[in-house]
């Protein structure tokens, strides 16, 4: 047996990765930062332009070219990924998920998470199983990781002596270094891969060798592709390719250990550190700008294009294509906004970078002649302004508000007039001009009615957007290095030759205006409250819970939830709010119809008061309904159902259970199903054992997702009791509509001194009387955690949220439940959450345990035995 591991452990743990990511990031960007000091002193700003404006056409052919074979061998990684879990996709689904995915992860940082999400939102959406996705996933990084170990190390070994004399190490050091990598990449595909590899509990199935080895070599065709589309761009002799590789894979690893966005900083400052001696500070500086806008910026852009054609593909109308396809080209469209959120950010930052830097002397020439000063002044004054809005209405463009959209689109139109009238910028008026067109593509996809003046932003935007508008300082100081700061009347100098005060005027409008939205961000209304529903609005739930089938639905008529209906008043949702989580306790109840419309505005709602939106429990089947929402998913556990139409008594399988029938007829028990409204003669009774059980285990009523007693609320259900020589020793709550097809356990609970097999005797019986009144299933309720096991991939909120539910206060034995539930011979389901926010999944966990166990506050409480 394992060592139990104690629940500090498992919290020291948790507690440990969450500091030594931050601790990483905030190290990678002191690194940056540092190494960005030390590498500015060197670059001379004109020349930087200067070999920027002069690159050979030949030099870029090459990068774009090489780039394009990277991305085709990052496709080629999801293809043989497919085949790996055995999935039947449309062919353009590994193009997006691969491309689309890589574009995105290079560009927004956390590349794993980013590009998993992506191909989580693909993959899901033409059926592969939440569970292949993460194999697919893990087999992808696997590759990737061994491609990047056995390239670098091979590069390495080849120029051994070249790559130690660049990196000032032994080379008998960096030989064996390199040789060890290639042997043990050589060893894990060739002897490996044979057996499934458990890595803490998370089984991964062994791949066949050539499947293995054809994703190890798509990952090194990548690498090598990348590398080359740098290599191209440098300056100088041309200098040995393996030399250069085993660099370029060293700055990669440091870069994605980084966390930051394409390794930005941490992988520049390698690079620079190993070639400046091969090259001038302003070559290299040049090669590095123009690959991160051929490598990552065109993807990203090219990525974006592709949503859009799928977006006027999806608007055009249905097509003669399988439900795949279609479901495919819906899902594809549906990522539109977060690609744009980023174009947008993207849009900002190249907006204060080009007012922070001087414009070419001989277009502010050709302006002086045909424009007056004060045009000039406040174009350029109000595109940095704008460059600031755009930072922030990203984030809007992420959460699809149709606000948000409409006030990028304003924006870019005056970004682009702005552009030519400050200094005839046409580069970056050509971007803007893309920047509208996708946006006006994608249009349809922004359908959250949703202000921006409701928008809330967490402090790590605001840090990002601070951390911005300093490096546009630091590159405005590096671009006017030679001006006198210390002469007063600099801020007050107003001619079209003085680009050094108007870009500081520029500089200080943007942070002001930064500033200026961050108190007002603080000066917000409080956060908005979740009113407890009147009987009206119960009453109204009752009559929509009765028309469909899921009979857990009766949760709403506890009255500890608030209601929210949809606009037609079919559909509703139950939800609680804690803290800044507003949690919908499964998905909503109604006609599917209405589902789009009411999960949106209640996403909205949450938004609105700075609050983030989850979804409890919602099925395997409804999961695209909330990444359409923009949500993230995550697998909560696992609910049992009992195929009551099939459950038979005969064989070995139920010979306990056939035991624990005859045992229980021993013991003097026998069973009743009390009808709805038939409670109470027996009410003081049930509250007895209820009181029992409860100062049995020291703990009281839950609520939200658990039922508590409460005799108004019970009063409208089935009641399994179980009677041992005549007195109730124990009882259960059964949920049902009137489909009456699926039933659902509400509570159960027994006295102490009930027959060990009370429990076992009350659900068969209860089982075989609802298979004569043609029930189809049985949920017997979920088992939080269960069949989720941490996985390299996994995030650390599956941590955490094993140590709530195994070692919190104690709600229920979970792991006991899980045992006595199989007896049953269930299905199990898989049930998920789906939240908003980076954090929002692991936040909501810890949020959703302290609304379970809050005491019940419902519209009664009874006292009885208490």
């Amino acid at each position: 047996m394992p060592e139990r591991i104690s629940p500090q452990g498992h919290l020291l743990r948790v507690k440990a990765h969450r500091l030594v990511v931050s601790a990483t990031i905030f190290i990678a960007l002191i690194f940056s930062v540092l190494a960005f000091g030390s590498i500015a002193e060197t670059i001379d700003y004109n020349a930087l332009v200067h070999v920027l404006k002069h690159f050979p056409p030949s030099a870029i052919g090459w990068s774009i070219l090489a780039t394009i074979v990277s991305f085709a061998a990052l496709v080629g990684r999801d293809v043989s990924a497919v085949h790996y879990v055995g999935a039947r996709v449309p062919g353009l689904a590994p193009v997006v998920a691969g491309f689309c995915g890589t574009a995105l992860g290079n560009a927004a940082g956390f590349g794993t998470l980013t590009g998993a999400a992506v191909r989580y939102r693909i993959y899901g959406a033409v059926g592969v199983r939440p569970e292949d996705i993460a194999r697919l996933l893990l087999f992808i990084a696997a590759g990737y990781a061994l491609g990047l170990t056995g390239f670098g190390g091979l590069a390495a070994l080849f120029e051994a002596e070249a790559v130690s004399h660049l990196l000032g190490w032994p080379t008998p050091l960096l030989s064996a270094l390199s040789g060890t990598a290639v042997v043990c990449t050589v060893t894990m595909v060739l002897f490996g891969l044979r057996k499934p590899i458990r890595i803490g509990g998370f089984c991964l199935p062994a791949p066949p060798t050539g499947l293995a080895a054809i994703q190890l070599a798509l990952s090194g065709i990548r690498l090598v592709s990348a590398a080359a589309a740098l290599w191209a761009l440098l300056p100088g002799e041309p200098l040995n390719f393996f030399s250069f590789a085993a660099i370029f894979s060293a700055a990669t690893a440091l870069g994605a250990v980084s966390n930051l966005p394409g390794g930005i900083g941490v992988f520049e400052a390698v690079v620079f550190w190993a070639f400046a001696r091969v090259g001038s500070a302003d070559q290299i500086a040049a090669a590095l700008l123009a690959y991160r806008g051929i490598y990552f910026a065109l993807p990203l852009v090219v990525s974006a294009g592709l949503l859009a054609l799928f977006e006027v593909r999806h608007a055009v109308g249905p097509q003669e294509n399988s439900a795949a396809d279609d479901r495919l080209v819906h899902a594809a469209a549906r990522l539109a906004p977060r690609f744009m959120g980023v174009i947008a950010f993207a849009t900002g930052i190249m907006l204060l970078v080009s007012g922070a830097t001087p414009t070419f002397g001989h277009r502010l020439a050709t302006l002086s002649m045909r424009l007056p000063l004060w045009a000039v002044e406040a174009s350029h004054f109000l595109g940095s302004l704008l460059g600031i809005v755009f930072l922030f209405v990203a984030r809007g463009l992420f959460e699809r508000r149709d606000g948000a959209w409409w006030i990028a689109i304003t924006i870019a139109t005056a970004s682009l007039g702005l552009s030519l009238t400050k200094g005839l910028a046409y580069g970056e008026a050509g971007f803007l001009t893309i920047v509208i067109a996708l946006l006006i593509t994608t249009r349809r996809q922004f359908d959250r009615p949703a202000s921006m003046l409701g928008q809330a932003f967490t402090l790590g935007w605001f840090a990002t957007v601070g951390l911005i508008v300093i490096a546009a300082t630091a590159i405005f100081l590096i671009a006017f290095r030679t001006v006198d700061y210390t002469a007063h009347d600099l801020w007050w100098e107003f001619e079209f030759d003085a680009q050094a005060p108007r870009a500081l005027r520029a500089l200080l409008g943007a942070a002001v205006l930064a500033t200026m939205i961050g108190f007002w961000q603080l000066l917000r209304p409080p956060k908005g409250l979740a009113p407890r529903p009147n009987a009206v609005a119960l009453g109204h739930a009752a009559r929509i819970i009765n028309g469909q089938d899921r009979s857990q639905a009766m949760l709403a008529l506890m009255g500890d939830k608030s209601l929210l209906f949809s606009s037609s008043g079919n559909t509703f949702i139950m939800y609680g709010k804690r803290g800044r989580s507003w949690i919908a306790l499964f998905d909503p109840v109604g006609p599917v119809e209405d589902w789009h419309e009411l999960i949106q505005r209640f996403v909205t709602l949450a938004a609105s008061h700075g609050g983030r939106a989850a979804f409890y429990q919602v099925r395997p089947e409804t999961v695209r309904h909330y990444l359409d929402a923009g949500l993230s998913v995550m697998k909560l556990g696992e609910e049992a159902c009992v195929q009551v139409a099939t459950f038979e008594l005969k064989g070995g399988a139920a010979a306990h259970l056939r035991y624990a029938l005859k045992r229980g007829e021993r013991d003097g028990l026998t069973f009743e199903l009390l009808a709805p409204n038939e409670m109470a003669p027996i009410v003081d009774d049930l509250a007895d054992i209820s009181a029992e059980w409860l100062r049995s285990r020291r703990t009281e009523e839950k609520g939200f997702s658990i039922a508590a007693f409460e005799p108004g609320y019970l009063g409208s259900q089935m009641i399994a009791l179980v009677r041992q020589h005549e007195v109730p020793i124990a009882f259960a709550t059964i949920m049902t509509t009137e489909s009456g097809k699926e039933a659902s356990v509400g509570l159960m609970r027994h006295t102490s001194e009930a027959s060990s097999y009370a429990m076992e005797f009350l659900f068969t019986r209860l089982i075989l009387r609802l298979k004569e009144s043609h029930y189809q299933t049985l949920s017997l309720g979920a088992a939080p955690l269960s069949g989720v096991l941490p996985a390299p991939l996994s995030s650390r909120w599956h941590w955490l949220g094993a140590v709530i539910w195994r070692y919190g206060t104690p709600f229920y034995n979970f792991r006991g439940l899980r045992a006595f539930k199989d007896k049953f011979n269930p299905v199990w389901e898989p049930r998920y959450l789906a939240a908003s926010g980076t954090l929002g999944p692991f936040v909501t966990l810890a949020d959703a345990a302290a609304l379970i166990g809050l005491n019940f506050k419902g519209p009664g409480r009874y006292s009885r035995g208490a």
